[in-house]
């Protein structure tokens, strides 16, 4: 038996131990609870209709989850309530870009629901279950947010892009990277395994077991991802227009380009009405936007900032037309293009007005890309693993079709923003049995029918299904897409009858009265 000396020497060594590895417990656990989401209620600044209601909320997050005590991320949050009490599990609504913002207005006092229709387009959802729009880390509606220059939101802003040369557009990026460092924002964090992540988090600080994904465009790849990382939490998938992560968008879209007019020229040449107007569909608008190139059109815009004079060489020519199909309005091509030969450019005006008012890219001087989040996500994901020789051989040899790839200033901008390439395994196919219905556009050049294809491969419990005459994002362009995608959420059968019809070709008919009866 030790002496009492040696028995208080003992406990006096002790004491220090414990109170040694208490202080460490409790970090642990402040570290935890910093660690783990959260949500603050926040005073709403939309105007829902008569009947409808909405709750906003700001989810914040660890912006490296690895290191609970460093910097968090603030996320805009808004919840449109059920009409009913709510029961069913929410539908999460996952927004494209990377980089877009559907929870801040185009401008400054606009109400960005109502911009977007959400209450309308969600109204059947809503009958039985909540919707949540949530934002992206690093995009419009999150604090930090990564954009390097003012958004296309105001007249001033407009004004100033449009005079930015591409010296200048280098330098605000080197200055806005070195900015994000200096205040210790990590970009690698900024990816889509942390956005898939949020989502989690999302469940997580409003008690919710399990949800409903419903994804556009890059919202597509942000929802795969969350099956693949959180695939019990998921009940069921929407993706429409599919970017899944085995597919390389930028590697080959000189001949996604090329391949889409030509099923706009098989598709003019099976309609009688179009095949009579337009025997030489291709030749007719190959030699538009040749000539184009050689002289460029000139047209006088109205935008909301005023009148503003455009000059479309081949290259805007063809982005106007590109945003035609992506609209779902392929059909209206033969006539614009026509129309242009005549020296009638009503129509060319009206989408080139469009697409300047929603885009833009048509006056401002070069091809510009502000986004901190997109090039984060772009450089990492994206552009990291292209084969640039390869690229470049196909845009040579796609001839004018490679003309609205050869504007990308990607690779430049990637060099300034120096981000790591994603591993490999981010690369691979997800691998799911969660019910899925896919959805594309016959006429989506950016998320061409075969990502879809791809997609559904390794998605067991999946439907795709293409609609032939539409574009990008068919569950605005087409009600039997928002059906499809309605009734999958309440009952998500892949095997089930669909209750319209899909594969309706382009009404060349209906494109020839439209185009008569212009203004």
């Amino acid at each position: 038996m030790p002496s009492q000396a040696v028995m208080w020497q003992n406990k006096t060594m002790v004491r220090p131990w414990f109170q040694c590895g208490l202080a460490v417990f409790l970090l642990v656990l402040a570290g935890s609870a910093l660690a783990a989401p959260r949500l603050e209620r926040e005073r709403c600044t939309f105007k829902p209709p008569r009947g409808d209601r909405v709750e906003c909320f700001v989810l914040i997050v660890a912006e490296n989850r690895e290191l609970p005590q460093g910097r968090e991320i603030r996320l805009k949050v808004a919840v449109l309530k059920a009409k009913r009490t709510t029961g069913p599990e929410p539908l999460v609504y996952l927004s494209g870009g990377p980089g877009d913002a559907p929870l801040v207005a185009s401008s400054p006092g606009a109400d960005a629901l109502a911009e977007g229709d959400w209450w309308n387009e969600t109204a059947n959802i809503r009958k039985r279950r909540d919707v949540i729009i949530m934002s992206q880390r690093g995009a419009g509606g999150a604090t930090p947010n990564l954009d390097c220059f003012d958004p296309r939101t105001s007249q001033p802003a407009k004004a100033r892009r449009r005079t930015i040369t591409e010296q200048q557009e280098h330098d605000i990026l080197t200055s806005c990277r070195a900015s994000l460092e200096r205040r210790k924002i990590d970009l690698t964090m900024y990816t889509t395994p942390a956005l898939a992540d949020d989502v989690a988090d999302l469940a997580t600080a409003f008690s919710l077991a399990r949800i409903n994904l419903y994804g556009v465009s890059y919202g597509t790849r942000w929802a795969l991802e969350v099956m693949r990382r959180h695939p019990a939490l998921v009940r069921a998938v929407v993706l429409d227009g599919v970017y899944p992560p085995q597919v390389n968008g930028e590697q080959n879209e000189p001949e996604i380009v090329r391949r889409t007019f030509e099923r706009l020229y098989a598709d003019c040449a099976a309609d009688a009405v179009c095949r009579e107007r337009h025997p030489a569909v291709r030749a007719t608008i190959e030699g538009a936007i040749e000539a184009a190139e050689r002289t460029p059109l000139q047209l006088t815009l109205q935008l909301e900032d005023g009148a503003q004079a455009a000059r479309l060489d081949g290259a805007k020519l063809l982005m106007v037309l590109l945003h035609m199909m992506r609209e779902g309005e392929a059909a209206l091509i033969p006539e614009a293009v026509a129309a242009i030969g005549r020296g009638d450019l009503r129509l060319l005006r009206m989408f080139a007005e469009d697409l300047e008012t929603s885009d833009g890219g048509l006056l401002e001087q070069n091809a510009q890309q502000f986004d901190g989040l997109y090039n984060s996500i772009e450089c990492r994901e994206t552009w990291s693993a292209v084969d640039r020789t390869v690229r470049r051989k196909l845009i040579e040899a796609n001839g004018l079709y490679g003309l609205n790839a050869r504007l990308s200033k990607s690779p430049a901008f990637c060099r300034v923003w120096r981000v790591p390439p994603a591993p490999a395994s981010e690369r691979q196919p997800v691998k799911s049995e969660i019910p899925t219905l896919l959805l594309s556009g016959g006429y989506d050049w950016l998320t061409p029918p075969a990502w879809g294809r791809d997609a559904a491969k390794t998605l067991s419990a999946s439907r795709h299904v293409v609609f032939r005459s539409q574009g990008h994002g068919v569950v605005v362009q087409d009600p039997c897409a928002g059906r499809l995608r309605d009734g999958f959420i309440d009952d998500p059968d892949p095997k089930r009858a669909l209750p319209c019809r899909f594969d309706t070709p382009p009404n060349f008919t209906a494109a020839y009265e439209r185009a008569r009866n212009m203004p």
